[in-house]
Formats: structure tokens, C-alpha cells, sequence
């Protein structure tokens, strides 16, 4: 049985966890009795409110990497409280073994603690197809369903259909593709031969740097008609990773009669600058480091500040987009 603590102090944040067996429907009763222990143990007047607003399936890669989703899924469950199932998978023919568990916090000024449920399983990498079955029964019915795909094995086509099918909406990491190329070849591959909407976090990871890039002509610095010319600069030692390559559609995109090119250069990876060139003037956007960007027109200076680049940033930011995102659909589509 796990430790329940004896109180919750305000803001505080606690986790709960106990083993369960591997049978879905014992892993759902746990899950139950785990509810049930929570509500017997709080001592707040507000009682404790069972949040769920969809289920967020997460594979992890291994030991590290479960953890680091675990911890991730932690932090976004305030914003998004889901029911979680993060499944380890390990290699060589680990045997199926599940806990459940739940992140519980009590807001600043409130008396109600709110606890959001996950799950976590561990199998052998070769009971793949076992695993997809044994979810389904875990899905809360009836709540969307997004399926977060960590790592770089995913971007095999046709591999993994049958857990992309259980999902509404698949979240990919194409930042450290080896192939980044190939990576974005198989999103665009998997956009048009499924109903899930498809994401990725080097796309969402861009959110600050275009609003800073699309802030030029929203303060009249220069007209995206007048652009005739636009210089990406980005730092890498070898090809250029997935977002510089979305950044560049996303700027062909958006401004079509223009020349659009890359240039590596050394130092510091990811974008270092981009130029805007055209009917005489010239626009620089200076990456000054990893949360710091400057738009350069003349003698005017504007430095702006760039949101965190971090896993549960990302996340949360994607999660947020309920529908469709149009943007990313036309770069993806380009």
C-alpha cells in the first residue's frame, strides 16, 4: 500500500501510486479503490475534485525516458488534467506489469485538492501489438484521445498504425530526427492517410519566434509585399534540423514572392538569424540567445523575450489547440 500523507498544504503537489495487476479491467478497479483511498484521507473541507478532460497515451522509450515523461505529464496534468498512461517499452522480454496512480495539487487560496489519475505500464519492446490491445479497455470513453510518441522509432511508415488508430490526435518530436527530411516526409505521409490530426513539437516550439518575425509587419517595420528577399541563417554541424525546415515553409507560406534561402553558419544550433530584404530596406531578426530575440530596422532596437523551449512548454501549448491547426497543415502540406 502506498504512504498517504496526512496533509496537503496549499499549492502543494502529491503523488499517490500502488501496484496493480496486468488485467485492464483489475488496473480500472485499482483505479477506483485508489479514489476511494483519496477521498477516506483528505482532511480539507473542500474535499477532492476527480479531474479528466481526456486520456493522454504516452510510449516512452526506456527507464530514463519514462521517467522524463512521467515528470512531464506531472506539470501539464495542471493545465490539462487527463488520465495518463505512460507505457515504458523495454527491451529483451521484460514481462507486462502495470501501477496505478495519481497527481493530486491544491490551487493557491483554495480548499479543494484536485487529483487527475494515470497508469503506468512496463513491457518488452516485442509485445508491442499486446500493449496496443491492452489500452483500449484503459481509454476513458467518451473524452478525446492523444497519443504523444516520444522518440525517433516512430518515424517508420506503417509500423505503428495500429496505435495511431486509437488516437485523435498524434503528437511527434521531429527536433532530434537523424533524417529530418524523411521525418517530415512521414508526418505528411501519415496526415493524409489517417482522420488523427497530426502534430509536432518542433513546429510548437516556433510559436514565440514567428510572433516575434510576424511582429515586423504588425508594427509596419516593412510591408510583406515589399519583401522580395529572405535569409535564414541557423547553426548546425550537419544538415538543418525539422524546425529550421518548417520555419523556412512557414515563411514561404506567408510571404510567396519572395526568394527564401538557407545558410549554415557556425556556432550556436537552431535559427541565428533572419534577414528580410526588399525595395531598398533591411530587416534583421537576431537570435541573442536560447530565450532572447531582437528585431533590427535602422537605428530601432526591439528585444523580446522567447517563451520556454521545454517538453511540458510544448506540450501544454499543443494540448491547448482543441481542433485543427490550420497553420501547420499548409507548412506540413508544403
Amino acid at each position: 500500500m502506498p504512504c498517504w500523507p496526512a496533509t496537503v498544504t496549499a499549492g502543494a503537489k502529491v503523488n499517490h501510486m500502488t501496484t496493480a495487476s496486468v488485467e485492464p479491467e483489475k488496473i480500472l478497479r485499482d483505479l477506483r479503490e485508489l479514489w476511494s483511498q483519496l477521498g477516506r484521507d483528505q482532511e480539507t473541507a473542500g474535499g477532492v475534485l476527480r479531474a479528466c478532460a481526456m486520456t493522454l497515451l504516452v510510449i516512452a522509450e526506456d527507464d530514463a525516458d519514462a521517467e522524463r515523461a512521467r515528470k512531464t505529464v506531472a506539470v501539464i496534468m495542471h493545465d490539462h488534467p487527463c488520465r495518463a498512461v505512460v507505457a515504458k517499452m523495454t527491451e529483451g522480454g521484460a514481462e507486462l506489469d502495470a501501477r496505478v496512480f495519481a497527481e493530486c495539487w491544491m490551487p493557491f487560496g483554495g480548499n479543494q485538492q484536485i487529483c487527475a489519475e494515470g497508469i503506468e505500464i512496463t513491457a518488452g519492446a516485442s509485445q508491442f501489438e499486446e500493449v496496443t490491445r491492452f489500452l483500449v479497455p484503459l481509454i476513458v470513453p467518451d473524452l478525446p484521445v492523444v497519443l504523444w510518441c516520444r522518440g525517433n522509432r516512430w518515424f517508420a511508415p506503417g509500423r505503428f498504425d495500429a496505435l495511431f488508430s486509437l488516437a485523435g490526435k498524434i503528437i511527434f518530436d521531429s527536433s532530434s530526427a537523424p533524417d529530418a527530411l524523411a521525418a517530415i516526409g512521414m508526418l505528411k505521409e501519415l496526415r493524409a492517410r489517417t482522420q488523427a490530426r497530426i502534430a509536432d513539437l518542433a513546429w510548437a516550439r516556433l510559436t514565440g519566434s514567428r510572433q516575434v518575425l510576424a511582429n515586423v509587419f504588425d508594427d509596419h517595420l516593412m510591408s510583406a509585399a515589399a519583401v522580395s528577399a529572405v535569409r535564414i541563417e541557423y547553426g548546425s554541424p550537419e544538415a538543418p534540423e525539422s524546425g529550421i525546415l518548417h520555419f523556412k515553409t512557414w515563411i514561404e507560406r506567408c510571404l510567396p514572392a519572395a526568394v527564401v534561402t538557407l545558410d549554415r553558419i557556425s556556432g550556436s544550433t537552431g535559427l541565428q538569424r533572419v534577414t528580410l530584404t526588399g525595395s531598398g530596406n533591411e530587416i534583421e531578426v537576431v537570435w541573442e540567445e536560447p530565450s532572447a530575440i531582437e528585431i533590427r530596422a535602422g537605428n530601432r532596437r526591439c528585444r523580446s523575450m522567447l517563451p520556454s523551449a521545454s517538453d511540458d512548454a510544448a506540450m501544454r501549448e499543443e494540448l491547448s489547440i482543441p481542433g485543427d491547426d490550420p497553420v501547420f497543415e499548409k507548412v506540413l502540406a508544403g
